[in-house]
């Protein structure tokens, strides 16, 4: 018999995360991951504790109704960016 979904699962805005990683061994389930682009909350494996909320120094953690985080099969974030690779325009060096 499948688990039943927690009402809310945990999300992170990753304008401000600062991807510390101190929610990351908080989560019971190890629901929170850190990838190249930023930390992301699984929805198909947070529980909804809520560990995660209060420790964090930044606030970008935050729950948010599982029928309205999105698909359970991949990671939720609040904020995703339309292209996991974010160009960088570097300044020429001083002469």
């Amino acid at each position: 018999m499948p688990l039943a979904s927690p009402r809310s699962v945990a999300v992170v805005d990753r304008m401000i995360c600062d991807a510390c990683g101190l929610c990351m061994p908080l989560c019971p389930p190890l629901a929170i991951t850190m990838r190249r682009d930023g930390l992301i909350v699984d929805a198909a494996t947070c529980t909804g504790c809520r560990k995660c909320i209060a420790p964090c120094p930044v606030g970008a953690l935050r729950m948010m109704d599982n029928s309205a985080a999105g698909p359970s099969h991949r990671p939720v974030t609040m904020t995703e960016p339309a292209d996991p690779v974010t160009p960088v325009t570097l300044r020429d060096p001083v002469a």
